[in-house]
């Protein structure tokens, strides 16, 4: 018996030591951004990505908001890399001009950062009151967030929805369902509020539903703009499209109404703005 015991410390001490010379992979730390603060590392429908102070309410996939049992207090998130799935997140951007706004003051004084900074909060906080500022809000849908088939999105919201069957939407008034206009604005075929919809509810609590299509008939932007401004700070349209194959995500584009003519630019701005987050990790150098 006792050799066995001896037999058995041997082997336990000996793993012991194979496991201690074992080189183990270092924990990942992000590089410092220009703003003086570590990067967000993460992915972002399926490509690397870093984030800096510009990306507000950033959400990963383990988010408390998602799961429900990490909502308990005292759940600490793990470490972040580029296997780290982000789910959503903003970012504000003047469409006319690319200026993305950035509220963190701490960058390093006299750098270029701070100076961008700087001159984003200025104009923000000058424009943000005016009736048709030029701001827009940004929104990323990914990993379980992401929903591909805006074609379904679309149908849902016409008389040929797969969600509600008739009687139901004659119960409920047609709220939410549009019919065609029979004509295009801006090169997006426009679809008016169901008729039954208006005399409900009043035509200011409508919207209007606007659609571009390929040449196949496949939705690839979808675009809602409320009938009634309540307020300077509320953006009257929300945009949505795709951005695959390059990532599986879907943006969301919010902006005033006035600004509907200019759906490409903003499209084109926004993709830019996200795309140019993705990295290749064999160039990052970390800390």
């Amino acid at each position: 018996m006792k050799k066995l015991y001896l037999f058995v410390f041997s082997v336990i001490l000996f793993l012991g030591y194979m496991y201690k010379d074992t080189p183990h992979e270092a924990e990942f730390k992000p590089p410092i951004s220009p703003y003086g603060l570590a990067y967000h590392a993460g992915n972002l429908g399926g490509q690397p990505v870093l984030l800096s102070e510009q990306v507000q309410w950033l959400e990963y996939e383990d988010s408390p908001r998602l799961v429900r049992e990490n909502r308990y207090k005292g759940y600490k998130p793990p470490p972040r890399d580029f296997n780290s799935v982000i789910t959503s997140f903003s970012i504000d951007m003047k469409y006319t001009t690319g200026l993305v706004f950035v509220g963190y003051g701490g960058a390093p004084e006299g750098s270029e950062a701070a100076r961008t900074a700087k001159e984003s909060q200025k104009q923000y906080r000058a424009e943000e009151h005016q009736k048709h500022n030029e701001w827009v809000t940004i929104m990323t849908n990914a990993g379980v967030r992401y929903r591909p088939n805006l074609t379904a999105f679309f149908l849902n919201n016409t008389l040929d929805s797969q969600i509600q069957s008739h009687e139901q939407l004659k119960k409920y008034h047609y709220a939410s369902i549009y019919i065609p206009a029979n004509k295009e604005e801006f090169g997006l075929e426009k679809y008016n509020p169901h008729p039954d919809w208006v005399s409900s509810d009043g035509y200011p609590e409508t919207k209007d539903m606007y659609v571009e299509k390929d040449n196949r008939g496949k939705v690839i932007t979808l675009i809602f703009c409320k009938n009634k401004e309540r307020n300077n700070l509320e953006k009257r349209c929300h945009m949505y499209w795709n951005i695959e194959p390059f990532m599986k995500v879907q943006l969301e584009a919010l902006f005033n109404r006035v600004h509907l003519k200019d759906w490409r630019l903003i499209q084109e701005r926004s993709e830019k703005i996200i795309k140019d987050l993705a990295v290749d990790p064999k160039t990052i150098s970390t800390n």
